[in-house]
């Protein structure tokens, strides 16, 4: 993850805590919405209560009067049935009113009552009356005149004896009566519901969209017990069209019945939450226009400010690693952390390119020092090998040549009739031994300085006496493997390497206490090789790396002129391996 989407990042959590506000406020003003419709239904409960309760009182006390001018029954009915007329026409509310038998037959009534042929004896309000004998109220459903709901209220006529002698009713106009409560109900949001709801089924519906009242068809059981359970609240649920609604109720608290009775105030959330839901939508819009204002202010700001200096230094300090030395970030105007930075980059760059340069000087020096060694080191072997060479001259000229001669006269005096005796001839026996002897050590010496053969016949045929001589004085057994392989070789490169040879045996002698020992001397993939095996203890990591191996060291830089190479490769009880390989010398060639 980069510079800039950190950056971004850290910029985008800083609106973390005002996104929280946001959905707190929301969800507050949300249960703020909530708690007014719930109120708005208490009040609205409380208004049908008081509503109901004074048209109940005062029809029950317009019925009282009724009773009362009916005396005794007779055959004034028709009298009373104008009575009833002019009733209906002067109080304003009612839809009719009359007087029923106790079978249900209708002795007077109003016009409504004249104008329609109807059966009392089976209304629950007619039966109810006869039965408690008293003021009774009818069901809210399933009474309409005129396609109006009407509420029926029922008194009973008693004679002295307690008996009921006819039933007085009058029919309740609910839209005349629930006027009152009309004006809380059309500032309700379009969509709204009133619903009266009791233990059974819901009792009554009034819809704002059309301003009518009407049985509801059907009242969800679970969501009406849910609300009886609680009485008092509110709740979300769907309705029956699928339409999310909040759901506030409170109880209709009227002294005229009998049965639980809740005011279910229903709103689809939409419509109620529609305030929160703007003020909601509102706020995340201003939230998120700020925050990309803020990323794109970031965005220019930091690339102009930041990014763009932070990529000059990393692209100076990419070609600094690469090996410019010259690599210098450019300074801008501004005086900030990253201008200090900036600055000691630069003085870093020259304090380093400084010091590299000195460094790079006192390699060169070192190296040249080490080259001047190596051909001192060179020199010196060529003019000790010279030396050798010409001691072994020497010796042989000078000294094999002396003591021929000496073999010669002796010789010459045993052939001139020296006097014959035992002891002159065993002294003249034991000098040639002597002499013998001498120019033996004298060929073992001057072979030791510069074998002869490396000269004549070449560095396989050197490496093959020397074997010769390995094994005969060591007396371990010595193979060589060369399939006839002689390579031509300048004088000083076979030199180089038969005294590498003779190195390793000298080692192998001396530290290796091994029985067997493999050379191979052939050419590989246009390359010499010289490998020297042996079944030794083998050599260690550590007595490679020593630093005073002397005779490995100068086995190295033998064949440094050479472009030459020597491996040292040893596992405990296994042995070691010693490989040379150089390139193949051209005829003539020189280090």
């Amino acid at each position: 993850m980069n510079l800039k989407t950190r950056l971004f990042l850290l910029v985008a959590a800083a609106f973390i805590p005002v996104a929280v506000l946001i959905i707190y406020v929301a969800e507050e003003q949300r249960a703020l919405e909530t708690d007014a419709i719930l109120h708005k239904t208490l009040m609205i409960a409380r208004a049908a209560a008081n509503v109901e309760n004074e048209h109940l009182a005062a029809a029950g006390n317009l019925l009282s009067a009724v009773v009362e001018a009916l005396g005794p029954a007779g055959s004034r009915w028709r009298e009373v049935s104008d009575m009833l007329y002019r009733l209906q026409s002067r109080v304003k509310g009612y839809a009719d009113f009359g007087v029923l038998s106790p079978t249900g037959r209708l002795l007077a009534g109003g016009f409504q009552s004249r104008q329609r042929v109807l059966e009392f004896r089976n209304r629950a309000w007619f039966t109810g009356c006869l039965a408690r004998k008293q003021l009774t109220v009818g069901p809210y459903r399933g009474d309409h005149i005129n396609g109006e709901s009407v509420l029926y209220i029922a008194l009973p006529a008693l004679d002295s004896r307690g008996q009921v002698t006819a039933v007085v009713f009058a029919a309740l106009n609910l839209d005349r009566m629930n006027r009152s409560i009309f004006k809380q109900l059309t500032s309700l949001p379009p969509g709204s519901r009133l619903t009266l709801v009791d233990e059974n089924r819901g009792m009554l519906r009034y819809d704002v969209d059309t301003r009518r009242w009407s049985i509801p068809r059907r009242f969800d059981p679970s969501l009406r017990g849910r609300i009886l359970q609680r009485r008092v609240g509110t709740l979300s649920a769907l309705d029956e069209n699928r339409v999310l609604r909040i759901y506030a109720f409170a109880p209709l608290a009227s002294s005229f019945r009998h049965r639980h009775i809740t005011v279910v105030l229903e709103i689809p959330q939409l419509v109620a939450l529609a305030a929160s839901n703007h003020m909601f939508i509102r706020n995340v819009a201003l939230l998120l226009t700020s925050a990309l204002m803020a990323l794109l202010s970031i965005w220019w700001v930091g690339d102009v400010v930041i990014f763009r200096r932070v990529r000059a230094m990393v692209t100076a300090s990419r070609r600094l690693a690469s090996g410019d030395l010259a690599a210098r970030i450019d300074r801008s105007g501004a005086r900030d952390e990253l201008s200090h930075l900036t600055e000691v980059f630069n003085e870093m760059a020259a304090s380093l390119q400084m010091r590299l340069e000195r460094e790079a000087q006192v390699l060169a020096s070192l190296e040249r020092s080490r080259e001047q060694l190596r051909r001192l080191a060179a020199h010196q072997q060529g003019v000790r090998e010279e030396e050798r060479i010409r001691i072994a001259r020497e010796l042989h000229d000078r000294f094999g040549q002396a003591l021929t001669l000496l073999k010669m006269d002796l010789s010459w005096l045993k052939k001139q009739g020296v006097k014959e005796s035992s002891q002159v001839l065993q002294k003249m026996n034991a000098m040639f031994e002597v002499i013998d002897e001498a120019m033996r050590n004298l060929h073992m010496v001057t072979s030791e300085l510069r074998p002869g053969i490396l000269d004549d016949f070449g560095l396989a045929a050197a490496i093959e006496w020397q074997i010769e001589e390995f094994r005969t004085r060591s007396g371990i057994s010595c193979r060589l493997e060369t399939g006839g392989f002689e390579p031509p070789l300048p004088k000083e490169l076979a030199t180089a390497l038969f005294r590498i040879f003779q190195e390793t045996l000298t080692n192998i002698l001396r530290h290796a206490q091994a029985d067997e020992v493999a050379v191979r001397l052939e050419e590989v993939d246009g390359e010499l090789t010289l490998q020297i095996r042996d079944n030794g203890r083998g050599i260690t990591e550590a007595q490679i790396n020593d630093p005073q191996s002397y005779g490995l060291l100068g086995m190295r830089e033998r064949l440094h002129p050479w472009n030459g190479r020597v491996a040292f490769e040893g596992q405990p009880g296994a042995g070691t391996v010693v490989t040379v390989q150089l390139p193949m010398p051209l005829k003539g060639a020189s280090p």
